[in-house]
């Protein structure tokens, strides 16, 4: 245990009571968890403001409250005032765990679209390579044999510390994890030692949340904030907002990799068949002695927006150290995550693909590469999607994707994805709205996500490819305040299939 004079020393305080000398057992921003011993950080969440319970959390034993707005009168224990709670929390946890991540390399995934895709590569390069490695992500967090549920991309600062010191424990040594920028705009991940960083992109998410794009980029380009000088960062050259990451980054070794012509690294001479990609990468600076002037790739992922995914990763491995031919070799053998181009093979020859597509880009990435790919085919075949908008989240993008999908499919289902507190049919208007010309006749909205997808399913002919989008390796669906057992790949399943052929 630590003294809580100790403990402060590391919070950026306003003002601070004087401090018993007493030992801290641990922390929380939660006042039913508080015990004996605990310091509470009151926080102010978007349902609950953690400053109403500081009564409950002194009954309940707290040696200590942080709060960003002191209690009126003396409330039995000292209080530190703080600008930020969710910091100041942050700062507490690194001192009570004895910093968590000590030993541990640890590589972060940031941007809008791919981090699952690129985390999950590099977990399984890095494996390839002879490492002992870890991941935390959306699609779960998985060490030494376990795989443990989440409800957070990143989590929070404790559940954070404990996975760290879990996965110590288990002789981890190389973490992979995606950032999400919640997590980087609340600070869960302060502290944390990132010996690499990589950028994919940023387009339109979250903005119910962050409100501007300006105040998203702004909390992704914190994970480059945070770099140490010896970390290395590998950032999307062909991204928009790759330049202003660039210049807050840290880190001495940054790599831009792309098809810019300006890129570190240029990707080059892409092959895309249903087969996967092959590419080369091309490298431009004669400072990155790890990286050879050629390198021949190939991968089993689809797409263009894959071969991008694969490449920086690739670009990571070769900076990290691991030689150009166990790069070369282990990227041919990873495989994408679950529910990210997740093929599924129907009785009639149709195809049916899950993927995770919920933002405007995403979806029409995904929808690109279907089309692309089948283009050649002389079946002709029809493109079907499935897909609706997450309830409580940014409306802006609803009638975006509407517009996307009337632009690349033959036929829509639109449905339900998770509508939360909102009525499932307002949020279906909204993304009507989007759709225009001959394609309006040909959607269909259904508000029931089983019976759309069985309806889909059904209506497609033999080679017709169904994209699902939207849940991706969810298996919930969240109505009012329940979340309720649902996954499209096990309906899919369900309905009938010839068998799944694993991610494109």
């Amino acid at each position: 245990m630590t003294r809580l004079s100790r403990v402060m020393e590391a919070v950026d305080q306003l003002h601070s009571d004087e401090l018993f000398d007493v030992d801290v057992v641990d922390v929380t921003t939660d006042s039913r968890e508080v015990r004996p011993g605990w310091i509470f950080v009151a926080v102010r969440g978007t349902s609950f403001d953690g400053h109403t319970a500081i009564t409950n959390a002194v009954a309940a034993g707290a040696v200590a409250i942080v709060a960003e707005i002191a209690p009126n009168g003396p409330c039995g224990v000292p209080v530190v005032t703080v600008k930020d709670s969710r910091l100041a929390f942050a700062q507490i946890v690194r001192v009570v765990t004895n910093g968590p991540a000590t030993g541990l390399h640890i590589y972060g995934v940031t941007g809008t679209n791919g981090k699952t895709t690129c985390a999950t590569i590099l977990e399984q390069m890095f494996a390839l390579a002879g490492r002992r490695v870890g991941f935390i992500g959306t699609t779960g967090n998985r060490f030494a044999g376990e795989v443990l549920a989440t409800n957070y991309t990143t989590p929070h600062a404790r559940a954070l510390a404990d996975l760290f010191l879990e996965m110590r424990g288990h002789s981890i040594d190389t973490v992979c994890m995606e950032v999400s920028s919640h997590a980087l705009d609340q600070h869960r991940v302060w502290g944390v030692p990132f010996r690499g960083a990589i950028f994919t992109n940023l387009t339109r998410d979250h903005l119910d949340y962050h409100r501007t794009m300006e105040a998203y980029g702004r909390a992704k380009k914190r994970l480059f904030d945070m770099l140490e000088p010896d970390a290395v960062a590998v950032l999307d050259a062909d991204s928009e907002w790759t330049p202003y990451m660039k210049r807050h980054c840290k880190a001495e070794r940054t790599i831009t990799v792309g098809r810019d012509v300006d890129a570190d690294v240029r990707i080059v001479d892409v092959d895309l068949s249903l087969r996967g990609a092959s590419f080369a990468l091309v490298r431009r600076r004669s400072d990155l002695q790890n990286i050879p002037p050629r390198l021949e790739c190939t991968t089993s992922l689809l797409g263009d927006f894959n071969v991008t995914n694969a490449a920086v990763c690739a670009v990571m491995c070769l900076a990290e150290g691991i030689s150009d031919a166990d790069v070369v070799q282990h990227l041919s053998q990873v495989s994408g995550p679950a529910g990210r181009m997740e093929r599924h093979l129907l009785p009639n020859g149709a195809v049916a693909v899950v993927d995770y597509a919920h933002t405007p880009d995403a979806l029409d990435n995904a929808l690109r590469v279907l089309r692309k790919l089948h283009a050649d085919s002389s079946a002709r075949p029809h493109i079907h999607v499935v897909f609706g908008c997450g309830g409580d989240r940014d409306k802006g993008k609803r009638p975006e994707m509407g517009r996307i999908a009337a632009l690349h499919a033959d036929f829509i289902w639109l449905t339900s994805d998770n509508p939360r507190s909102e009525d499932p049919a307002d949020i279906l208007r909204h993304i009507l709205g989007g759709i225009e010309g001959a394609v309006r006749e040909r959607t269909t909205v259904i508000e029931d996500r089983r019976d759309a997808i069985r309806a889909a399913l059904a209506a497609a002919g033999p080679n017709d490819v169904v994209l699902v989008a939207g849940k991706g390796h969810e298996e919930y669906q969240i109505i009012g305040l329940e979340r309720l057992p649902f996954s499209d790949a096990a309906e899919i399943i369900a309905i009938g299939t010839a068998g799944r052929s694993g991610s494109m």
